[in-house]
């Protein structure tokens, strides 16, 4: 059996439809998508659109679970090999707090290069016989559906296609009180790192976890009012990546920063209230969004992908494997959502938690999702 949330594909149904597929938006989602349908039915015809370059992307690292990669050994086993060769892994969070350092063992975790990720992911699409078109736009979502049988819209967090069709699928969209910024390091952490920074603006945040043999993602973030007294407004990017190794040097080690285009911005959270509208269905961040504190996003988008590609190989009509696809992933994601609610609300009112002692602290910190219990 494969786990639940990260199932894997089933063969194709010998009257599966010989669909001409749309894949809006060239991200782990959509692509890996893109590749299962294509591998589960080699005549259907996909085409990807992907307004950036091939490596072009943001941020650096991405992490998936032991359960994700599970559905995708069972889905796939090419790209599943072909990750395994690229995983750096680390069982260990380290949490330092007014220079106490404490360590949480026994995690499990598993990373790569976003940009490996993609690479992965374009040369097994382009196996398959996926088109792929970048720096391009795709149709107007109207017309991609007036001329396929099927669309894919994992056009992300600010997803044209949403909103296209918003009296439909009726997102819900929430601002939070945080800014960060994604960067970083030329060295691997030796474990999941949270750091404190008490600065005389307010306090700030490093998330820090190794991608390969020699970096690191590091996400800083604070309070839209403490990142405004810091004066990060006022600052480039080169000057704010300068000034955010200046305040966590200790966790770095001395050792610069740096940057991919990188800004600060805020966590916007999506929820909607369906995720289909005749052929087309969102699929990853375009249909919801998890804080990065958990490091679900790019876990759920592939896991919406392998959900997707069974239940259009395993339902007779498109409108009931589209129906089975919500029906399966809605709990998962509502459950991931509350957890990443909880992680984020942490750590915007983390200045309320500072007095605490550092054993205390570590521990409300590895609980705040509650997904992590004193008995487990």
């Amino acid at each position: 059996m494969t786990p639940s949330g990260a199932r894997g594909t089933a063969r194709p149904a010998p009257t599966a439809p010989h669909l001409n597929v749309a894949v809006v938006g060239g991200g782990p989602g959509g692509l890996y998508a893109a590749a299962l349908l294509k591998r589960l039915d080699p005549s259907r015809n996909i085409t990807v659109w992907e307004r950036n370059a091939p490596h072009d992307t943001f941020g650096f690292g991405v992490v998936l679970s032991d359960e994700t990669l599970g559905g995708i050994e069972h889905a796939d086993p090419e790209v599943y090999t072909a990750l395994k060769a690229e995983f750096v892994r680390w069982d260990d969070i380290d949490i330092v707090h007014r220079n106490t350092r404490h360590t949480s063992r026994g995690h499990g975790f598993a990373a790569l290069g976003r940009r490996r990720l993609l690479e992965i992911l374009h040369h097994r699409c382009r196996s398959l016989g996926v088109e792929l078109r970048f720096r391009a736009e795709a149709p107007d979502p109207a017309r991609l559906a007036e001329t396929h049988d099927l669309v894919i819209a994992a056009d992300g967090v600010h997803s044209t296609t949403r909103t296209a069709f918003a009296d439909v699928f009726r997102p819900h969209i929430t601002a939070h009180r945080c800014r960060y910024i994604w960067l970083a390091a030329d060295f691997p952490f030796d474990a999941f790192r949270f750091e404190i920074a008490e600065t005389e603006h307010g306090v700030m945040q490093l998330h820090g976890y190794p991608f390969s043999a020699d970096a690191s993602t590091v996400i800083v973030e604070m309070r839209e009012e403490v990142w405004r007294a810091a004066g990060f407004d006022e600052l480039d990017e080169a000057e704010s990546v300068e000034r955010c190794a200046k305040i966590f040097a200790d966790a770095l080690g001395g050792r610069p920063l740096r940057s991919n285009n990188s800004a600060w911005t805020t966590f916007r959270t999506v929820v909607n209230e369906r995720w289909s509208h005749g052929n087309v269905v969102l699929l990853g961040d375009a249909a919801h969004t998890a804080h990065f504190s958990i490091g679900s996003g790019t876990k759920l988008a592939v896991e919406d992908a392998l959900a997707l590609a069974a239940c259009l190989s395993e339902q007779p009509t498109l409108t009931d494997a589209l129906d089975a696809y919500e029906t399966e992933r809605r709990p998962v994601v509502a459950s991931t959502q509350r957890a990443a609610r909880a992680s984020l609300e942490w750590f915007e009112n983390l200045a309320l938690y500072l007095r605490q002692p550092p054993r205390q602290f570590a521990f409300n910190l590895l609980t705040r999702s509650r997904r992590v219990t004193h008995d487990n």
